[in-house]
């Protein structure tokens, strides 16, 4: 039972204590605060241990420790005497411990060695350089730094081996298994490690050649590479739950089997149609049938035809006529069927009763015969996988994290080893302080519980301070387990009398965002209320729940051909059209992109309008407000999937903003041009890496000087790097390419005598690379770009810890990452200070917190994995109770069920979790959006909001201007070929009319592919979309405009037809039309005077335009008349003889 927060009792130097805080309640406060008490109480400081989960956090801590040393060193009395207080110091103890905490600054940093703060790996690894040479444990082994790409490797090179044992290509499996370059000798150059058997070194007829051939067969290609990778993520769990076994694959088979049916051998499709008595029954079944309605005489005649055929068509038959999706059918008999059977009804119930039975039974062995299977063969393949792996990493001397985990709580649980290193490690440490346990996996807790227990039992005097809030836990795919926090602290309790408190007071949140967020939890489990802290009191609070709702439009599929967009559908005819998509140039559009779309559009808008320079913001006292500025926002997202429009939507509204796209890094423009300067310097005579880096913002080259570097008057003349040295030795040569030709050069010779970073700093430093982005980008793009390049400077170091001897080896090393997206950096985050919209994702802004956070949601939503690992890992357990392979939903088992709803119910409460997270970061104004039919989350905040009388707005700030925001360049929007792009328009009117207008050339057959949501954003009419869409569908579906636009009425249509006048200008034609007899000219015209003027003024005002039209197209088709008509938006059709 965990008490409200008493501060003394939790800082108190003498007692261990569990503080489950919530968000903003001030974790990394307390626990520095400890760490000045155990301090001021006499610890030395190389006895204190603080372990969190990240570097981060780590370094936060620490620079949190020193800041407030030196305030105790630094400050007058007053200011360190209410210092301790603050710290739960009694006041009878604060003069005489004065003069101490004046010299802690000094104890700390003369220490040797000092306080220990690390996260658990960095523990672990120093557990690992402590144990014994005897152990054989890698000493001193660095971490691999990309994991995915090492196991990818071994995988392509294991995938070869096995292929050729299991003759693949022979038996016609797919022969994509086999990486490109699957030879020995491709392997080799491609970086696999030497340790992996290959292809060439394979014997036939192995078993793992004989799994890979069933789980191709099983679950194909993508399911195969999807479970192995599964398994490698499950590799602790695996090694935990078969530790000590000779043959761990034999062992987890031998726990499973006696889950599954007795018989797996023998087919129950066939032992069922070998059943005389199960055949008779079939028989009675259909006979019934016969005397039913229509449609149960259509099932009898099938049933009755089934013991015919096949053992597995009768199946399939049965399984089709009597059940419905594999369960029984709720109503086993029509009233005519029953007044037809009369007393014989009840006979016919057994039987249909009895067959459903058997079916059902059916349908069970066979779900265990492929569960049997998939982990005979999955297993099998995995195990070798995994083993394979460590010899890799053996041989390159290297660990990963999961390595560190199970070695250290190997060694913590040694009985020859353990004793020795406890005795060392409470030699060392006597005070514990952990962070964020709700983050914690069992393997960790298993090492960390067994040396508490050693130290307990031992009556070392040790104190154990924990901190954490389970409502933030949201690492479950990184095998972080929420419960581990409630074990950990009854095992605090009972071994070390820990007293355990509650904080649910935030010191971070308004009042109306407390007021707002508990009514979204009060439901779930364990969550207590929040409190605002008491200086918080006045501060204001802004909620706003935006949902966003669009119209839905099918898709219309005919002839089973790929088509786009809502179907059109001509009455006169009969016939539908939707324009035909390609497949392989546009992806299939979901329904939940367009309120994507509209929602980016919100975001923006409300942010330009709204928010920025209207809210007042306060920074301390709630009465000194200040105009809200775009670094005051923090945008989050669930996944990244559509981060890319909500950029798109804040850089044409003029926003700033940072982003953090993983892998994006690379990807930038910026970076982009520091590579091929980079691999200029390389090789110079690259003319088209040159000409990039020439036009790039670090040289700004016009194209005439291109033009004047790689189009030399003379062919003879050199061109490229040669001509541009020979056109800097020339007095009359422009003052960009001489600064080029003379930075280039001087570059080219550092490239051999500079590490790669050093080099950089250089070209950064000399070219005055980021002043000259900040002056080429628009204002609204600059924080993100200059943070690009500055975390592309950074990459320079942390790649591989910055070990590039060449250049070249680290060029090559950027080329591996921009294909590896989990590896590649993601793109660089503002400094502080950067005055930008932050977008992240919610796991991102863990432990970030901003005054306006605006949680998106678009059309976000969960799914599961068709093939993954069950490995249920109770907290208290030594080992995972069970380790099994699983695919499709219906292929799992009901004897499994428990297991896969207690996953369920973990994962809700972590979805739970990730919202509570993404609600808290938010100081003072929270707005939420997204799906309004779609998006789970909107929809609770709703309900919970609804009732509540929430304030919409913050209080402008006290003489604050009117908004600004900085004008930026509009995305441009590339038209296809012969397309007219129509400039945006600052009058809503017009870019409505050219909305409409894009609309009926993309929705006219044959159809103009047009991006209408882009074109949308950059006329500013997104919100309109989806009615004016509507609108031109609803005109080119009227009856009497049919034949212009009905596929079936006419020969051949064109769209945009571009045609060349007497002068040589390009003319586009709306739409023409041909039929047997004629051509028709259709001219749109959607402007508002249209709805004014007659049809007469109409015909003589676009008389002259249309005259022109008419005599290019006679030209085209002589013989033919050539007829003109106006098209207006309301469907009038204006003929119009010139």
């Amino acid at each position: 039972m965990a008490h409200s927060l008493d501060t003394a009792t939790a800082l108190s130097p003498t007692h261990s204590a569990v503080v489950e805080a919530c968000a903003g309640s001030g974790k990394t406060w307390l626990l520095v605060s400890r760490m000045i008490r155990l301090l001021l109480a006499g610890a030395a400081p190389s006895e204190l241990l603080a372990i969190t989960f990240t570097r981060k956090a780590a370094q936060e801590m620490t620079d949190r420790l020193h800041t407030w040393l030196r305030l105790l060193a630094l400050e007058d009395d007053a200011t360190v005497r209410e210092f301790l207080r603050e710290r739960a110091v009694p006041d009878a103890e604060i003069e005489v411990l004065l003069p101490r905490a004046r010299r802690l600054l000094e104890t700390v940093l003369t220490a040797q060695p000092g306080p220990t703060v690390t996260t658990f790996h960095g523990w672990f690894l120093d557990l690992l350089k402590r144990a014994p040479l005897e152990a054989g444990l890698p000493w001193g082994a660095p971490l691999l730094e990309r994991e995915k790409q090492l196991q990818h490797e071994v995988r392509d090179a294991l995938l070869a081996r096995w292929a050729a044992e299991g003759s693949l290509r022979s038996n016609g499996a797919p022969t994509g298994v086999l990486p490109a370059g699957a030879a020995e000798g491709s392997l080799r150059s491609s970086g696999a490690p030497t340790g992996v058997p290959l292809a060439g070194a394979a014997a036939p007829g192995s078993p793992e050649g004989a799994a890979l051939l069933a789980l191709l067969d099983a679950i194909g290609e993508h399911g195969l590479h999807a479970q192995l990778a599964h398994f490698m993520q499950a590799r602790a769990e695996w090694w935990a739950y078969t530790d000590g076994q000779p043959d761990p694959v034999a062992y987890a088979l031998e726990q499973l089997r006696p889950a599954l049916h007795p018989d797996l051998d023998s087919d129950p499709v066939v032992a069922f149609w070998a059943d005389e008595l199960m055949l008779a029954r079939v028989k009675r079944v259909g006979y019934a049938l016969e005397k039913g309605s229509k449609t149960e005489r259509e099932r009898a005649a099938d049933i009755l035809r089934s013991p015919v055929l096949d053992a597995e068509s009768a199946h399939a038959c049965l399984m089709m006529r009597l059940m419905t999706a594999g369960a029984r059918r709720k109503k086993q008999a029509t009233r005519e069927l029953e007044k037809a059977l009369g007393a014989e009804l009840d006979t016919y119930l057994r039987d249909l009763d009895a067959l459903e039975t058997a079916l059902e039974t059916i349908t069970a062995i066979q779900t265990d015969i492929r569960i049997w299977n998939l982990n005979r063969d999955g297993l099998l393949l995995g195990h070798a996988l995994l083993t394979a792996y460590q010899a890799a990493k053996s041989q390159q001397g290297v660990i990963d994290f999961a390595d560190a985990e199970w070695l250290a709580c190997r060694l913590l649980q040694s009985e020859e080893h353990a004793p020795g290193l406890a005795l060392k490690l409470d030699a060392r440490y006597r005070h514990l302080l952990l962070d964020e346990f709700q983050d914690t996996n069992p393997l960790q807790w298993q090492a960390l519980s067994t040396w508490l227990a050693e130290a307990g039992a031992a009556d070392s005097g040790m104190t154990v301070f924990m901190v954490g809030d389970p409502k933030q836990a949201i690492y479950r795919f990184r095998r972080g387990e929420a419960r581990v926090f409630s074990a950990a602290a009854d095992f605090l309790q009972a071994h070390f009398g820990a007293a355990r408190f509650s904080a649910d007071m935030t010191r971070r949140l308004a009042p109306a965002v407390v007021q707002a967020i508990n009514p979204v939890f009060a439901a779930v489990t364990g969550f207590a209320p929040h409190t605002h802290a008491p200086a918080n009191a006045m501060r204001r609070g802004a909620l706003r729940c935006l949902p966003v709702g669009v119209e839905k439009a099918a898709a219309a599929t005919p002839e089973g051909l790929p088509h786009e967009g809502t179907p059109i559908h001509y009455a006169a005819s009969g016939h539908m059209w939707s324009r035909m998509r390609n497949p392989l140039t546009t992806p299939l559009a979901e329904a939940d992109d367009r309120a994507v779309h509209v929602e980016a559009q919100t975001f923006a808008r409300v942010l330009r309008d709204e928010v920025l320079g209207r809210w007042g913001v306060a920074d301390g006292p709630a009465e000194n407000r200040r105009p809200a500025r775009p670094g005051d926002v923090m945008a989050l997202v669930r996944k990244r999937t559509h981060l890319h429009l909500y950029e798109r939507a804040l850089e044409a509204a003029g926003i700033p903003f940072i982003t953090s796209r993983r892998g994006g890094l690379l990807h930038a423009l910026e970076a982009q041009d520091v590579i091929a300067l980079l691999e200029t310097l390389l090789l110079p005579h690259a003319e088209l890496k040159l000409a990039h880096v020439l036009k790039s913002p670090i040289f700004s080259c016009s194209d005439a000087e291109l033009l004047h570097v790689f189009a030399p008057p003379s062919p003879d003349e050199a061109r490229g790097w040669e001509h541009l040295l020979a056109l800097a030795a020339q007095p009359g040569c422009p003052p960009a390419l001489a600064r080029a030709a003379r930075l280039l050069t001087c570059w080219r010779a550092c490239v051999g005598r500079l590490p790669v970073h050093d080099l950089l700093d250089r070209i950064y430093f000399e070219a005055d690379v980021e002043a000259r982005y900040a002056a080429a980008v628009p204002p609204a793009q600059r924080p993100q770009v200059a943070a690009n390049l500055r975390a592309f400077m950074q990459l320079a170091l942390t790649q591989d810890a910055g070990r590039y001897p060449t250049l070249a080896g680290f060029i090559r090393e950027l080329a591996s990452l921009i294909d590896d997206a989990d590896a590649a950096p993601g793109e660089g985050l503002a400094a502080d200070g950067e005055n930008a919209v932050r977008l992240l994702t919610i796991h991102g802004a863990k432990g970030l917190e901003a005054p306006i956070v605006w949680l998106l949601g678009g059309s976000d939503h969960t799914r599961s994995d068709s093939y993954g690992v069950l490995a249920p890992w109770p907290p208290e357990a030594a080992r995972p109770g069970h380790f099994s392979l699983f695919g499709k939903q219906d292929e799992r088992g009901a004897w499994r069920e428990h297991w896969f709803a207690e996953e369920a119910a973990l994962a809700q409460r972590e979805s739970d979790n990730l919202l509570y997270v993404a609600l808290t970061r938010a100081e003072q104004g929270l707005i939420v959006s997204g799906a309004a039919d779609k998006n789970a989350w909107l929809q609770r905040v709703e309900a919970a909001w609804q009732d509540l009388a929430l304030p919409a707005d913050l209080p402008p700030a006290a003489g604050a201007d009117a908004p600004h925001v900085t004008a930026v360049t509009p995305r441009i929007v590339a038209p296809a070929v012969g397309q007219r792009l129509a400039p945006a328009s600052a009058n809503p009117a017009a870019a409505s009319g050219e909305l409409f207008h894009a609309c009926l050339e993309h929705h006219a057959p044959p159809g103009t592919p047009r991006d209408l949501p882009a074109l949308a954003m950059q006329l500013g009419v997104a919100t309109g979309l989806a009615r004016i869409e509507a609108d031109a569908r609803t005109l080119l579906a009227q009856p009497h405009l049919a034949r212009f636009f009905d596929p079936a009425l006419y020969r051949r249509a064109h769209n945009e037809l571009a045609l060349l006048d007497a002068d040589g200008r390009v003319q586009r034609l709306d739409r023409v039309v041909e039929f047997d007899d004629a051509v028709w000219l259709i001219d749109y015209k959607t402007g508002d005077d249209s709805r004014i003027l007659t049809d007469a003024q109409l015909a003589e005002r676009h008389r002259p335009q249309l005259a022109g039209y008419r005599a290019l197209l006679a030209a085209l088709y002589p013989g033919r008349p050539v007829h003109a008509a106006v098209l207006l938006a309301d469907g009038r059709l204006i003929q119009v003889e010139t």
